[in-house]
């Protein structure tokens, strides 16, 4: 009677044949984080981008006068800070004359050349004087917090300005299109409007298997695979399973599988449909012995 590691065995050793889709590694849909009017389209379907090529240009003329305006305010915060320090530096150049002048006034009134009233109105200069330096230093430190929140404010909008431009995350091929030069974008962060343009990386395409579950317990990585395309008849690609889901859906009692293929020519379109074979695994011969 087969032990139940037999049966094991047997089964990972079984070939399994399922239909496939072959899918583009990557695809990204492109959307508009900004509202606005489209400038400029510089890509068309088919056309192939090179990561952070800009494909559409997006005008926001209110993000762009919000923009200057922030810079003006930064170069109004500069020219307030520096006011600030020169005022400091007369305030500070002011205690050191009355601090001097305190001085000598105490000697003068330890000779009895000096009146008490004298010295008095000499030390309240000299407070107020140094209370005056405080108070600069305060506006200087004020200030410095209105340049910070002015330049945070600039490069806040700067950001939203970037955002105007679509770029491309990534190498790849234009595979729609759906904005015209003219055309109002919304932004998608608030409505989940239409992608401006839809990305995919086609170098590398991965293939989409369902393995039945009687199946599954013996499908691993590395496993070999042969890709049969229905379209061009008689083309098999010979390649390895990349990974697998490790569950099964429980709607279809399958295990997804993924096997990626080099597609340097671009021969291997998103959509196409295809057979995989799976396994069996080469038997490892163990030598003979001496």
């Amino acid at each position: 009677m087969p032990n139940a590691e037999s049966d094991d065995k047997s089964r990972q050793l079984a070939t399994v044949v399922v239909p496939a889709t072959i899918q583009a590694f990557f695809v990204t849909d492109l959307y508009a984080k900004d509202s606005g009017y489209v400038s400029q389209v510089n890509n068309d379907i088919g056309d192939h981008v090179k990561v952070g090529q800009v494909v559409a240009v997006i005008e926001d003329p209110e993000v762009q006068a919000q923009s200057n305006r922030a810079q003006a305010g930064v170069q109004q915060a500069k020219a307030a800070l520096e006011v600030a320090q020169r005022q400091l530096a007369g305030m500070q150049a002011d205690l050191t004359l009355q601090q001097v002048t305190l001085k000598r006034q105490k000697e003068l009134f330890a000779g009895k050349a000096s009146t008490a009233q004298t010295l008095d109105e000499a030390r309240a200069k000299q407070g107020v004087s140094s209370a005056n330096v405080e108070t600069g230093k305060a506006k200087i430190t004020s200030a410095e917090a209105d340049l910070q929140a002015a330049k945070a404010e600039a490069e806040r909008l700067q950001a939203l300005l970037q955002y105007d431009k679509i770029v491309a995350p990534f190498d790849g091929v234009v595979t729609r299109r759906l904005v015209n030069p003219g055309d109002l974008v919304q932004a998608a962060t608030s409505t989940r409007t239409a992608p401006l343009f839809t990305l995919q990386k086609l170098d590398v395409v991965r293939v989409f298997a369902d393995v039945p579950e009687a199946s599954a317990a013996g499908i691993r990585s590395g496993l070999p695979a042969d890709v049969k395309l229905y379209g061009p008849a008689g083309v098999t690609i010979h390649g390895a399973v990349t990974r697998i889901a490790t569950a099964l859906d429980p709607t279809t009692r399958t295990m997804r599988v993924e096997i990626d293929l080099p597609n340097p020519g671009e021969k291997l379109l998103p959509g196409m449909y295809a057979q995989v074979t799976l396994g069996p695994e080469p038997q490892q011969v163990d030598p003979p012995e001496p």
